[in-house]
């Protein structure tokens, strides 16, 4: 959408006289051109509500409806699922943002937002198998309040479940099928926004939760609350008191904060985090420091792209997560209830030791990083391979003799490798997406994809190196011993698995993190400014001709209302 303009003197911008700033060049740019489109009709910013009709309202207002006795109305699940599909593919093709962040957002919503749409509707059935944890007054249900008194006492996972236990229990709770709309409604808004499923029978296993109930008895049935654990197996830690988590979450949103000022003032003086590996068809200059490095072809993206880059990233994870989990916890408590409990605010990332030094790549992305979008990826491989299963077990022959231990390893191993093939294509085609509703839109969307599909080859390349590396260690051990055979287990030393795990991540990581580096670059994503105030432009340290210590003006970092062409009140709404 963006051509690159031709720029003024490297030393004065505009009429103005100002020391020149490409990264402010480049925004005012972008600015100005999607101020153009927005003028000529071309595009759209994104409106609320409507541009979360297809993601959002409705599959709600579907899946609030009963259909499990009603098979004609769960049939209508696919016309729902081709109308959120039609509707966020024209949210793609006609609407971006001023504001750098909402424009690569967008993207990500339609995409995303499709994603979930169909894991629900298609993919998984709520209305028979889904159910979250609620609290109800004690004795309500399941006989009298004496009957209810003499079960066994439920030892508090944290501070605020042990202040609900006195008045209310815990248990089950099914989709309301009987229940009054705005409770149908309540319950499928919680299960369209549970991303990790925390509170729900379909957690995902990397955050600690509660047992899940049987299939078969899911109205009602206790939960088991003392069974929570404080960490899960992949690290992701859970707060015991308020003031624990009251601590954990200012020292994430804090560090969050001081570390994205740092890099919002220092990395875009590199054109690269302005452009991408376009500036090179350009005479902008690279920062004097990057001319005293040794082979600046590897040392410049090793130490000041590929870093600064993920460091950014997992800042501002960290940064608007803690925020609004804070904001649930606390202000808001009263407004989600049983969502604002402790226990269903674990930790974003998980451990650095039980995932990636014990795991390597897969632990990497399988329990260190956040894991947000998780349930959606897998969810198709999932449902293709039921559907493989139920035709299997209905075309076999009875008579034939059960797989064996071989055919089912492979049947795991297949299982594993389409999982893993499809969760990160998807996630390719998120961060994609995000590249093509930004104003400048990015030229080369399978580079996000590519990376992604990068990391699945990786896994499968680092479990196989593993095997074969074991396999020559077993069979030398059995030379130099004079063994028959070679022993069916190697013992290496914990802390040489750990050092080659970490090494072969933060390699593979540096070898493919410009498919998605790159890609967010030319997005002018690092335009963005997430943080009001910079502490850093305060005491001087902004680059010249972007030294305002207030970062969010009154152009990209405002609420407004956009009123549709022709006065169409269904496209008029809140936007950024």
């Amino acid at each position: 959408m963006a051509a690159h303009p031709p720029v003024p003197g490297l030393y004065t911008s505009g009429l103005n006289q100002e020391p020149f700033n490409l990264a402010v060049y480049y925004q005012e740019h972008y600015r100005g051109l999607f101020k153009t489109a927005l003028s000529a009709g071309e595009i759209r910013p994104l409106v609320i509500p409507w541009s979360l009709v297809g993601s959002f309202f409705l599959p709600l207002l579907y899946l609030s409806i009963p259909h499990v006795n009603k098979p004609w109305l769960y049939r209508m699940r696919w016309l729902v699922a081709a109308a959120v599909f039609n509707l966020n593919a024209r949210l793609m093709q006609t609407t971006s943002a001023v504001n750098e962040a909402i424009a690569y957002a967008t993207g990500l919503l339609a995409t995303w937002g499709t994603i979930n749409a169909l894991r629900l509707l298609i993919f998984t059935r709520p209305q028979w198998d889904a159910a979250r944890v609620e609290r109800r007054p004690r004795g309500t249900e399941n006989g009298s309040k004496e009957g209810i008194e003499k079960q066994p006492p439920v030892v508090p996972p944290d501070e605020s479940v042990a202040a609900s236990l006195r008045h209310f229990e815990y248990v089950w709770q099914p989709f309301p099928a009987t229940g009054p709309f705005l409770a149908r409604l309540g319950w499928t808004a919680d299960l369209i926004t549970a991303l990790r499923g925390a509170g729900w029978n379909f957690s995902i296993s990397s955050i600690p939760h509660p047992p899940f109930p049987s299939k078969k008895n899911l109205e009602g049935e206790p939960v088991r609350l003392d069974m929570i654990p404080l960490v899960s197996r992949t690290g992701t830690a859970r707060s015991p008191t308020y003031a624990s988590f009251l601590s954990a979450r200012l020292l994430e949103f804090s560090l969050s904060y001081i570390t994205i000022d740092l890099l919002t003032t220092t990395i875009r003086q590199d054109p690269y985090f302005v452009l991408g590996p376009d500036y090179r068809f350009h005479s902008y200059p690279l920062p004097a420091s990057y001319s005293r490095l040794p082979f600046p072809q590897l040392t410049i993206p090793l130490l000041f792209r590929g870093p600064p880059a993920m460091a950014g990233i997992i800042a501002g994870l960290h940064l608007y997560y803690s925020f609004l989990q804070l904001a649930i916890v606390f202000p808001l408590r009263s407004l989600f209830g049983v969502r604002a409990e402790l226990w269903q605010h674990p930790s974003l990332f998980g451990g650095l030791v039980p995932s990636v030094l014990d795991r390597g790549l897969a632990g990497f992305w399988g329990g260190w990083w956040h894991q947000t979008f998780r349930a959606g990826f897998v969810a198709p491989a999932r449902w293709l391979l039921r559907l493989r299963s139920h035709n299997h077990h209905h075309h076999s022959d009875p008579h034939t003799r059960p797989c064996s231990h071989k055919s089912t390893r492979e049947n795991k191993m297949h299982q594993i490798l389409l999982e893993s093939f499809l969760a990160f294509t998807l996630s390719g085609l998120v961060h994609s997406a995000g590249g093509y509703t930004a104003v400048p839109r990015t030229n080369r969307p399978w580079t996000p994809i590519a990376f992604f599909v990068f990391q699945a080859v990786g896994i499968i390349l680092q479990v196989a190196t593993s095997a074969l590396v074991n396999h020559f260690i077993a069979q030398s051990f059995a030379l130099l011993t004079g063994a028959d055979k070679p022993p069916k287990k190697v013992i290496i030393p914990r802390w040489l698995r750990r050092i080659a795990n970490l090494v072969y991540t933060i390699l593979w990581l540096y070898l493919t993190a410009w498919g998605l580096i790159d890609d967010m670059s030319r997005a002018g994503v690092w335009l963005f400014e997430p943080v009001p105030i910079s502490p850093f432009r305060l005491m001087g340290f902004g680059s010249p001709g972007n030294t305002n210590w207030w970062r969010w003006d009154r152009v990209g970092y405002r609420l407004g209302w956009y009123t549709g062409r022709q006065g169409r009140w269904w496209e008029s709404g809140v936007t950024m």
